[in-house]
């Protein structure tokens, strides 16, 4: 083989291992289909629900609420024209209130059967909040529903959904922060007391997952606000210190998806992100992983990273 053939191949190799890699960026096309409750024919509800125009935060003319049910699920169904079956970001758009309901149960039909995701509909009102990244099939059909089977308190509500393609190219990893926050060398450095990195940005920094996994919320007085996403691989990566979550508690999630915003809660002495990955209960050295994604490689096997010697 001549040096010339043996460096084409290399060249090749790199770039297709480099198109796994995600670097969260501009996002790429993606086809997306919004349906508003006042959409004709896209949206159903029985007459348990109503009509408001009360709060300027709501998309389109109006939005339907209806008082809490926890002997049926009665639910309000937006039906959406899916293209194509694949990925889908889907999110969701209602006004906010502390009087509405803390735990609304928004119902998603995916292509393993609905998945049910709770909202609090106090917060993050007049916006899209991201229910996750589900698997839908093809067709039009109701996607997306929201239920008044819940045990919070104050009316559920009902405004618009939007589904978008994932853009994320294939890729299996990402930064968990954008590649212009940080230079590299941030990701090499030790973490102040166990096997851990904090990276210093500043608060409503966008953090993104690292792989495709499922989400959990952590919310207590060391953490602060926070993410445990359990990745497909079985290891847990944690992200603390957030100043707001991006997706719902239990969200499925892909890669590059954003999941929050860095900030200072919990036990924090700056804005910052603090991340680290365990699997099962030992923790394990992010540092050889991020820098593995900054780098354009292929990182590590969680289960093979250092337990000691990226602390202080």
């Amino acid at each position: 083989m001549s040096n010339q053939y043996a460096r084409g191949l290399a060249v090749l190799a790199a770039t297709a291992l480099a198109a796994s890699i995600l670097v969260p960026a501009s996002p790429a096309a993606a086809a997306t289909v919004t349906v508003d409750n006042a959409t004709a024919d896209r949206f159903t509800a029985s007459a348990n629900w109503g009509t408001s125009t009360w709060s300027s935060q709501r998309q389109g003319p109006d939005y339907r609420y209806a008082t809490p049910n926890t002997t049926a699920s009665d639910p309000a169904w937006f039906k959406i024209n899916v293209p194509s079956a694949g990925n889908y970001l889907v999110e969701v758009w209602y006004p906010a209130d502390p009087g509405y309901n803390n735990a609304t149960p928004f119902i998603v039909a995916t292509t393993s059967g609905n998945q049910t995701i709770p909202v609090n509909q106090r917060v993050n009102g007049g916006r899209w909040v991201s229910l996750g990244t589900f698997s839908l099939a093809a067709g039009d059909y109701n996607v997306v529903g929201v239920s008044r089977w819940t045990s919070g308190t104050g009316y559920v509500i009902a405004d618009a959904v939007r589904i978008t393609t994932a853009t994320d190219g294939g890729g299996q990893f990402s930064l968990p922060l954008p590649r212009t926050a940080l230079p590299r060398s941030e990701y090499d450095d030790p973490h102040h007391d166990y096997p851990a990195i904090d990276l210093p940005v500043p608060t409503g920094t966008p953090a993104y997952a690292v792989r495709s996994g499922t989400v959990v919320r952590i919310n207590d007085s060391s953490c602060g606000q926070g993410i445990n996403l359990t990745g497909t691989d079985g290891a847990i990566y944690t992200y603390c210190h957030f100043s707001a979550w991006s997706v719902a508690n239990g969200a499925t999630v892909t890669a590059g998806q954003r999941i929050g915003s860095t900030g200072n809660t919990g036990n924090s002495t700056g804005p910052h992100l603090h991340f680290g990955i365990r699997t099962g209960s030992t923790r394990r050295c992010p540092q050889p992983f991020l820098l593995a994604i900054y780098d354009g490689v292929t990182p590590p096997a969680a289960t093979s990273l250092p337990t000691s010697g990226c602390s202080y």
